[in-house]
């Protein structure tokens, strides 16, 4: 009687199993996937690149003192604003202004000696005319002749030294006088004074090197520089248009255009690039260059700013989310959701893209759902991806 029992507990347990395997497979509700879904549109595409850069001034010149000597005075100072032509410092001229008092002094006496050389050679020709007529009547000697003639030579060799002694200290004399004029240092073009690196009393030495006495810019208009990356340079040209901030002002968006691109790498337009550098371990950048007016006087030296350059522009294309698009062994493609909630994976062909959407070319139709990413319930509950975000293409 036991075992009877027993195996009825059996068949019982058997037939329990079996249900709940059947209801498992043909009556258990199937977990559904939540689909996050972007639609395929029109819309403008705006390709740009984007930089930074610093300002730096169009026009900075190094004013030098070409005269070695004390400043005596300095009649500028920082953010003053200057015409070419005014005075900026004195260099002490002592040393220039004897030095051409000097050679003025030999001036005189060089043109006194001539004087009395020119007298002398006239006596030597009167005293050689004669000597000759004497001889053409042989009244006189050969060794008087001779003499006279001899005379009259040294007189004009005399002369002519003392004419090239003189021309020779007139040049002198002009070069001390511009030495003299080096002593006073002037603005050579309208600017503003952005750099005093001397005081007055601080003696310079002009014959050791050029020492800069202030550096004035003119800041009516800036030079923006921006250091584009070498992955970049296929694409940035000379006369694309530009917008860009500044640190000082984001919310202030300046327009520009490019007036060059540098054929070189930026080390080596700022002169310190080396053949022998390695640079397999640093980033290449090259400058591109916009001028841009400061009217309003609000761009400064050194100023740092965030660029977007316009490369490409497209207008009412078909575009999707690049974080639908992906890669399969070389091609892109999407995942487009249709009416029965069934995935299809496509293939498209893609144009530009400005880092958010992408154009679309081919391989999709206006109002087209793309998948961004699928959740299950069960995974939605615990915020777990069934299938990760894809990619799109970078800039």
């Amino acid at each position: 009687m036991k075992k009877k029992w027993v195996k009825r507990f059996v068949w019982l347990l058997v037939v329990v199993v079996l249900a709940a395997v059947v209801w498992g497979l043909f009556f258990k509700p199937k977990d559904q996937m939540n689909f996050v879904t972007d639609d395929v549109r029109r819309s403008d595409i705006m390709q740009t690149v984007n930089a930074t850069g610093e300002i730096a001034a169009a026009q900075l010149v190094d004013v030098g003192a070409q005269a070695s000597g004390q400043i005596k005075k300095l009649y500028v100072k920082l953010g003053q604003q200057v015409k070419k032509g005014d005075l900026i410092a004195d260099i002490d001229s002592t040393t220039q202004l004897n030095t051409l008092n000097t050679n003025k002094a030999k001036l005189d006496t060089y043109r006194a000696q001539l004087v009395s050389a020119q007298i002398a050679l006239k006596m030597k020709q009167r005293a050689f005319d004669r000597e000759r007529a004497l001889m053409g009547q042989d009244a006189t000697s050969k060794a008087d002749f001779d003499n006279a003639q001899d005379n009259l030579a040294a007189a004009r060799a005399n002369v002519a030294e003392l004419k090239s002694q003189i021309r020779q200290t007139q040049i002198a004399i002009n070069t001390s006088e511009a030495d003299l004029g080096y002593t006073r240092i002037t603005a050579p073009m309208d600017g503003t004074v952005v750099s005093i690196p001397v005081e007055e009393g601080q003696t310079v030495n002009s014959s050791q090197n050029t020492p800069t006495i202030v550096q004035l810019a003119d800041l009516s208009k800036m030079l923006n520089k921006m250091q584009i990356a070498e992955g970049d340079m296929s694409k940035v040209k000379a006369g694309m248009h530009l917008t860009f901030t500044t640190l000082a002002d984001n919310n202030k968006v300046r327009k520009a255009t490019l007036e060059a691109v540098d054929p070189g790498l930026t080390k080596m337009s700022q002169g310190s690039y080396d053949t022998s550098t390695d640079t397999t371990d640093t980033a290449i950048y090259y400058y591109a260059r916009a001028l841009v007016p400061n009217d309003d006087g609000t761009l400064h030296i050194g100023m740092t700013t965030q660029n977007n350059i316009f490369v490409k522009s497209v207008k009412n294309v078909l575009t999707v989310s690049n974080q639908a698009i992906r890669h399969n062994r070389g091609k892109q493609v999407v995942k487009v959701l249709d009416d029965n909630q069934q995935v299809q994976e496509k293939q498209i062909q893609t144009g530009i893209t400005d880092g958010m959407r992408t154009e679309v070319k081919s391989g999709l139709k206006e109002g087209d759902r793309v998948v961004l990413s699928a959740l299950s319930k069960a995974d939605a509950k615990n915020g777990v991806s069934k299938e990760p975000k894809m990619r799109g293409p970078r800039m």
